[in-house]
């Protein structure tokens, strides 16, 4: 027991120093010391709309088998009932053997014994956190290509590491942020995998869009929104700009408060700034070919989206966005 105890704590350490690349091999690599098996895959992904889509694969690392078995599952697990097993929930781990459960079953499971066959799958073992209330489900699948079946003792042992591998899923993904940037207190970031799943986020970052948006969960991005950064374009809303760039199979997400500033028509930021610069309403109209009383009444609107009451007050919003925008 120590010594697995030991591993666990080796995997925590890896998942504050690893890699995207590296974690998921050495994670399973350190698992294979107590549970044997010659393939894996360890994946995130969601329940198809449909039930005959099976389970739809956002993320996946294949380990010591060919990486086009996850296209090959995909194609076929509407008609697994293991995969049907694991979308309902699993208490503890699922040992199946893959003859038993699918040879001479009729056609129905007929291209799962071809699956199985064409990636030398002879025993698995199933267990993970199935998708729920718009989490993806995280899970990982151990493969033996030879007659010896998962014992129970081997299910304990998944059981017991899968808390630990699953917590630490979760770390890594807040480490992999921190390397980002480092500065906590005055970030708001968030990973995001493909589907729009937030996979590690700052608490600004969550507070930022439920200004915008007020039933986000912090769980999954609004799908306006998703499109947009998927396209690679920075969205603006009301009250929160978002941009992202991608890191591998991960976008980096960066929130900002939208300033009042920039919301401004471009005839109000023209008052704006030669009323904040000390001219008349009369010079103002000369310059804009406008009425005085149309000027008036432009800055009436400047004040109340700026909340400002002076002129004093306007000029300091107006050399603030300014400043923020050469920051930025």
């Amino acid at each position: 027991m120590h010594a697995f105890s030991r591993s666990m704590v080796d995997l925590y350490s890896l998942a504050e120093q690893a890699s995207y690349r590296e974690f998921p091999g050495e994670a399973l690599r350190l698992l294979q010391r107590w549970v044997g098996f010659d393939g894996a895959v360890l994946g995130l992904g969601e329940a198809g709309r449909d039930p005959r889509t099976g389970l739809r694969i956002t993320q996946a690392h294949v380990h010591q088998r060919d990486e086009t078995i996850l296209q090959a599952y995909g194609a076929v697990s509407g008609r697994d009932p293991v995969t049907g097993a694991f979308l309902r929930g699993l208490h503890r781990p699922l040992a199946v053997d893959c003859q038993a459960q699918y040879r001479r079953r009729g056609q129905e499971l007929a291209e799962m014994e071809a699956f199985t066959r064409d990636y030398d799958l002879r025993h698995l073992l199933l267990f993970g956190d199935s998708p729920a209330a718009g989490t993806p489900g995280r899970w990982l699948v151990l493969y033996r290509a030879d007659d010896a079946c998962f014992k129970p003792e081997d299910a304990e042992l998944l059981h017991a590491a899968w808390l630990h591998l699953s917590r630490a899923i979760g770390l890594h993904r807040a480490a992999l942020l921190d390397r980002q940037d480092g500065a906590r207190a005055q970030r708001a970031s968030a990973l995001v995998n493909g589907l729009g799943g937030v996979e590690s986020a700052d608490a600004r970052f969550i507070d930022l869009l439920r200004e915008e948006w007020p039933a986000f969960c912090g769980r999954q991005l609004p799908a306006e929104l998703l499109g947009a950064l998927g396209r690679s374009q920075t969205w603006r809303g009301r009250r929160v700009e978002v941009a992202a760039r991608r890191e591998q199979h991960l976008l980096v997400c960066t929130a900002r408060p939208v300033d009042a500033v920039a919301l401004l028509t471009p005839g109000e930021t023209a008052v704006a700034r030669r009323f904040a610069a000390g001219l008349s309403h009369k010079a103002i109209a000369r310059e804009l070919g406008v009425a005085p009383n149309t000027v008036r009444t432009q800055i009436t609107r400047l004040y109340a989206k700026l909340q400002v009451h002076d002129k004093a007050a306007l000029a300091q919003r107006l050399m603030a966005a300014d400043r923020s925008l050469l920051d930025s």
